[in-house]
């Protein structure tokens, strides 16, 4: 009990605080549309070479918009991680899926700080998410940085599309157009995976597949079977209509039961609250030196938890003395934060 409420014991052992895990929001519960709501992400950089001149080399960044529901992938290059690089990839996206209900992604401009190579972010959200508004999409931005798991859709299967690119080309240094076909193909590779349980019953057909949806079956390889030569549309229609119900009710059968089942962050604990002193745990921060803020604001969820508050804290130079200085206010989720002195033991 004493060393629990020692502030130097806290400060040294440096125990992330945790909460909860929040429910699943009812896009990724009910079915809809392939690519209704979409998560999106960026990832990169890979090197390229130029098309004319071999030994002059650029960079790309890979582009993944993943659907919720169906857990279906588009991959595709930006020649930059610029606004205008970005809009050519959604462009493209749109003209081939349609413009999504909903589309999440993170917030680019708040790791700027946090890395290197995130430094030379160029993009500007605002004129990003007004044109989402002028054709009808709404863009949802997660409220935290440097909080991966709030965009764990993309995140993990991020991890599978460098594993099949670290298999195809390894350390190849390609041209834009060639790492371009090399991303469509790992994005089919990744829509034959099997989603949900794996049936052992050969009565119950094969396994359920995003590409089951996309293009009605699981692999891109032509059919084999005889199929009907009658020239009806209402056959057709009938035959589509039975591939998509086909799909939603394994969806249900298969897939929805492992949304149920949450994977960790099963205790509720104390929130945090207005006042706090906190440790902010940054993912490129040494562990010695990690930033000493106050919570000034902590806005509960729809279930009274909080998960993301806003932090002030002093900015000061190593080896300087201090001088008078704006506080800098970020937003991070509790668990990159260690309480180290709550404030009801202030007083």
């Amino acid at each position: 009990m004493i060393k629990r409420q020692c502030v130097t014991c806290r400060r040294k052992e440096k125990i992330c605080h945790t909460q909860a895990m929040g429910s699943l929001p009812l896009d990724r519960l009910r079915p809809s549309p392939a690519f209704s709501f979409t998560a999106v992400d960026l990832f990169g950089p890979f090197t390229i070479r130029d098309t004319v001149k071999k030994r002059t080399h650029g960079k790309a960044y890979g582009v993944i918009f993943t659907c919720l529901t169906s857990r279906g992938v588009y991959l595709d290059l930006a020649d930059s991680y610029s606004t205008d690089g970005f809009m050519m990839v959604l462009r493209r996206f749109v003209s081939l899926r349609g413009y999504p209900k909903k589309l999440r992604s993170d917030c680019g401009t708040q790791l700027v700080a946090a890395s290197k190579v995130l430094s030379e972010i160029d993009l500007n959200w605002q004129q990003i998410e007004l044109f989402g508004v002028n054709h009808g999409l709404e863009w949802e931005f997660n409220k935290s940085a440097d909080s991966p798991w709030e965009n764990g859709c993309c995140e993990s299967l991020i991890k599978s599309v460098k594993k099949c690119l670290a298999s195809a080309i390894g350390d190849s240094v390609m041209s834009f157009t060639e790492l371009q076909t090399v991303l469509f193909e790992a994005a089919n590779s990744l829509n034959e995976r099997p989603i949900g349980k794996k049936n052992s019953d050969p009565n119950e057909g094969s396994y359920l597949c995003p590409n089951d949806l996309l293009l009605g079956r699981a692999s891109i390889r032509v059919p084999p079977g005889t199929w009907s030569t009658k020239e009806s549309f209402k056959v057709r229609w009938k035959f589509v209509q039975q591939v998509v119900d086909v799909f939603w009710k394994r969806w249900i059968r298969d897939f929805f039961p492992t949304l149920i089942i949450r994977q960790k962050w099963h205790t509720s604990k104390r929130n945090l609250l207005v006042g706090d002193i906190v440790l902010v745990q940054d993912s490129n921060a040494v562990r010695g030196q990690w930033k000493l803020a106050q919570v000034c604001e902590a806005t509960p969820g729809k279930d009274g938890k909080v998960r993301d508050v806003e932090l002030r804290y002093k900015s000061q130079d190593p080896g300087k003395g201090y001088c008078g200085t704006t506080d800098s206010i970020i937003r991070r989720s509790v668990h990159r934060l260690v309480l180290i002195l709550p404030v009801e033991e202030q007083s």
